[in-house]
């Protein structure tokens, strides 16, 4: 049977393509913006026929349609990633927090019992190959793995390059649609971001390759980064701003000795700008989770930089990216799969920036103790907040602790600095 066949064959609508799926079954969704949302809306349409179901989840962009109040008695939702979105179900055991390293998410469905994988894909190819657009991370081993692969088959979806091809023999059931994909857009920039932005962008040299996570603050970074030269893209994601850097002959990816001359990333998350801009471009490749989150293969990128970011920091520099009140709002991602490569890295630096204080500078996210630990304290080589920059590889805990003080609001460094007299460090 030729491709055509096969393809006319398998293409149900939505409705008897989620028929197919009985109740109990691990399910797993495509991340991020490639939530394939026909197939999630039809999903939560038929809740009732499939409750006791287990969603595993990656959410940035997501609307989480699935855990709605009325969902909650079907579905129980497992999260390699979180948002303030889920927090409710977080609280209500509704839902549970997976940590595990964006790296390893592939090993880990290799390793996983999938009943059903929804991924969403571009129309096929004259050969018969669908592209996975926008997203990569862990759908080629969710297809190899799962026994049942529902593909949203919408031609809005830009066809890239890289690794992301997947065969129409690979796919039990097709449903076609026509909608814009989900979008993260830029938020406003504030002055204290911008500040941060230029801090970190001063720490960068020319021909580094980059690495930066999601957010206001990665995105002050790359418009602070508007008069360096040659440099390079290797990342989880890539947003908006990349393409005025691009534009403007800041990228060109010349010095990158993994993948050279172009930007590799496993996922998209920005706007239809980002999206089309991608579509057939050559420039820029997605690959598996496995391939760009290995600190390995980081580490043979000379001079690389890892970007990320915090909710909070204790006086020895450890990280808490994860966790506020007891709740999990974000996640592990890729932050030491980053900061692993780039102390792989011949030049690398590992660099977290925040903003000193939260809650409208009530409290500050420099503290004393943290609720727990992401990233250890011998990883980071700079923190970095909008009163400049810490410096920490190398330092005592004393000196640590003197550097974070320093970068703290000036409201709370008194009390910070009794804190370290009772803590004794």
């Amino acid at each position: 049977m030729d491709w055509q066949k096969l393809y006319q064959s398998r293409t149900l609508s939505v409705q008897e393509a989620i028929r197919q799926i009985g109740e109990n079954q691990n399910i797993y969704l495509a991340a991020y913006c490639s939530e394939p949302q026909t197939l999630v809306e039809e999903l939560v349409n038929q809740k009732e026929r499939l409750k006791r179901s287990t969603l595993f989840v990656n959410v940035a962009g997501s609307p989480l349609l699935y855990a709605q109040e009325e969902c909650l008695p079907y579905f129980q939702i497992r999260a390699f990633l979180s948002t303030f979105g889920l927090k409710n179900a977080m609280q209500n055991g509704d839902c549970d927090y997976v940590p595990v390293n964006l790296s390893e998410i592939p090993k880990l469905i290799k390793q996983s019992e999938v009943d059903v994988a929804m991924i969403q894909v571009s129309p096929p190819n004259d050969d018969g190959y669908c592209s996975l657009g926008i997203s990569v991370e862990a759908i080629h081993a969710l297809v190899e793995k799962a026994n049942y692969v529902i593909a949203e088959v919408n031609d809005q979806m830009p066809f890239t390059h890289g690794e992301t091809l997947v065969n129409v023999d690979q796919i039990d059931c097709f449903v076609e649609s026509s909608r814009p994909l989900l979008e993260i857009p830029e938020g406003k920039i504030s002055d204290v971001e911008k500040k941060i932005g230029e801090n970190v962008a001063d720490l960068i040299p020319d021909g580094a390759t980059i690495q930066w996570g999601i957010g206001n603050i990665p995105n002050s970074v790359l418009y602070s980064l508007k008069d360096k030269k040659e440099l390079g893209v290797h990342s989880g994601s890539i947003t908006d701003p990349v393409i005025e850097l691009i534009e403007k002959g800041v990228i060109t990816n010349s010095k990158k000795s993994v993948v050279p001359n172009k930007i590799v990333c496993t996922t998209l998350l920005g706007t239809e700008k980002l999206f089309r801009y991608v579509h057939n471009n050559p420039m820029v490749e997605l690959h598996p989770a496995d391939f760009t989150h290995n600190g390995k293969i980081i580490g043979q990128i000379d001079d690389f930089y890892a970007i990320n970011s915090a909710l909070e920091v204790d006086l020895t520099g450890q990280i808490n990216a994860e966790s506020i009140k007891n709740t999990t709002v974000a996640g592990v991602g890729g932050q030491m799969d980053f900061i692993r490569g780039a102390k792989n890295s011949k030049g690398g630096k590992s660099i977290i920036a925040f903003p000193s204080t939260l809650k409208g500078g009530k409290k500050s996210r420099i503290k004393a103790a943290i609720e727990c630990v992401t990233s250890l304290k011998s990883e980071v080589d700079y923190i970095v907040t909008e009163y400049g920059v810490a410096s920490l590889f190398g330092k005592s805990l004393k000196e640590r602790a003197a550097e974070l003080i320093s970068i703290a609001h000036p409201d709370f460094r008194d009390e910070l600095r009794e804190q370290l007299k009772v803590a004794k460090l």
